[in-house]
């Protein structure tokens, strides 16, 4: 699922809770809304695919485990979990589920201050970003349920950046939901207009010199977005193919590496050549790739849902590659967005809440009906041996694209958030608008990476 910060907004309703406990308000629109048991047509075709395949899959019934589990989610990630429960309930009769949709906000407000007032009013299953796991588990190092002993069996079975992810202080204390590996999307048309063989481009210096090309082919059009000042996501997506991000694992600033140097460095190659097109936000960059502005998107998987869903006047005309290498032969594997399923420490049914986290997440049946029916892609590595993956899409020049994200995964290396990641997020946002402006990279990030020495108290890793 695609992720926009609000760390910041995170961390200072952290602060809020800690010393007021007061109910935090939400900003923007954030309007509640029920998934009752009898969901959107789409939800409920798809839980009876659930169902039929859970039952023709032969698990075992578990009458054991009883009791009622509270989970809340946003958007279609709700809508996707409720669709999951009446397979669910094929092996597990006794436990009830009920989906809440309280928006993406409030599931943050009342979580923060939830853990804050001792893990009161929470659920029992509780979706979370990635990049914001650290910042709770930071402030709250035991408001999550230990899982460890109960999922270290499957750690083989997932995108191993992602359960690193995970696996904070040595504990698992959520399980991984969806991956966004992340591919370049591009216009067939456009490419063919400029006499440009995408397979031809191997690294990133490739796609500069075929970017010329079809700026020069098609009047009006950029290679790709960029937030100029707001959003360093094409940055961070460079520096994740080589393993990197604002931290490494033992929690030092890591912006002054050479790898987020060469990063950055990519990312002024590509302004200098003209070829960034500057997009404010997401509805931005929504506008532009509708509009045919653009001859590729740089995002994760999750794109795929955005643009067939805004532009399906564009079917067949896009197909995916593998973001280009540094040099050829290195890595064309990074990852951007992901959230997880977490279960509060005091929760009272943690069995059941286990249960359906176990079904949903780390089961074939559970995972395939929700990227089938709603595109979120899964972290779970066994789920990917279904035919859906390798089938060719209509809309994707009727090529085999999930496939070649599928084939990424293993490749994928760990971004270390931190609790600090929101601080990351801002400096990385102004190193690169200083470098687009004009900025050396290196000097740009050094000053980013004091700034959050300043900030952090972190050390610069030398």
């Amino acid at each position: 699922m695609r992720t926009i910060s609000a760390a910041k907004r995170l961390s200072l309703l952290v602060v809020l809770a800690l010393l007021s406990m007061a109910i935090l308000a939400a900003c923007g629109d954030n309007t509640a809304t029920p998934v009752p048991a009898t969901t959107a047509a789409a939800a409920t075709t798809a839980a009876g695919a659930a169902t039929t395949a859970a039952a023709a899959g032969g698990g075992t019934v578990n009458t054991t485990v009883k009791g009622d589990v509270t989970v809340w989610g946003w958007n279609v990630a709700a809508k996707s979990l409720q669709a999951d429960v009446e397979g669910f309930n094929k092996l597990y009769p006794n436990v009830k589920v009920t989906v809440q949709d309280i928006g993406r906000l409030d599931v943050y407000d009342k979580l923060t201050t939830g853990l804050a007032a001792g893990g009161v009013g929470l659920p029992d299953v509780v979706q979370v970003e990635s990049d914001h796991m650290d910042v709770y588990t930071s402030k709250f190092p035991d408001g999550f349920a230990d899982l460890t002993e109960k999922a270290t069996k499957y750690e083989k079975d997932f995108d191993p950046s992602k359960w690193a992810q995970s696996k904070i202080n040595g504990k698992i204390r959520s399980i991984p939901w969806d991956s966004g590996p992340v591919g370049v999307f591009y216009r067939t048309d456009m490419f063919q207009k400029a006499g440009v063989d995408a397979t031809k481009i191997e690294t990133w210096d490739d796609y500069i010199e075929a970017g010329k090309k079809v700026v020069a082919a098609n009047p009006g059009v950029k290679m790709n977005t960029i937030d100029y000042t707001k959003d360093d996501g094409l940055f961070r997506m460079i520096l994740g193919q080589q393993g990197g991000y604002y931290f490494n694992k033992d929690g030092k600033i890591t912006l002054t590496s050479p790898e987020a140097v060469s990063a950055m460095t990519v990312v002024k190659k590509l302004n200098d050549a003209g070829l960034l097109l500057n997009s404010s936000g997401w509805d931005g960059t929504v506008a532009a790739n509708k509009n045919n502005k653009v001859a590729t998107q740089i995002f994760g998987v999750w794109w795929s849902g955005t643009i067939m869903s805004e532009a399906p006047e564009q079917k067949g005309l896009w197909d995916v590659m593998p973001i280009p290498a540094l040099t050829k032969g290195g890595s064309r594997a990074s990852n951007l967005g992901g959230s997880t399923l977490a279960i509060p420490a005091k929760t009272k049914n943690l069995d059941a809440a286990w249960a359906f986290v176990e079904y949903s997440m780390a089961t074939k049946d559970g995972q395939n009906n929700i990227i089938k029916n709603f595109g979120i892609w899964p972290s779970y590595i066994p789920a990917y041996s279904d035919p859906f993956y390798s089938a060719n899409q209509p809309y994707f020049n009727n090529k085999p694209i999930w496939k070649m994200f599928a084939d990424q995964i293993p490749q994928l290396k760990a971004a270390y958030y931190t609790g600090d990641n929101d601080k990351g997020l801002s400096v990385g946002a102004d190193a690169q608008a200083a470098v687009l402006s004009g900025t050396d990279p290196a000097a740009a990030l050094q000053k980013g990476a004091d700034a959050l020495k300043q900030q952090t108290g972190r050390d610069i890793l030398k």
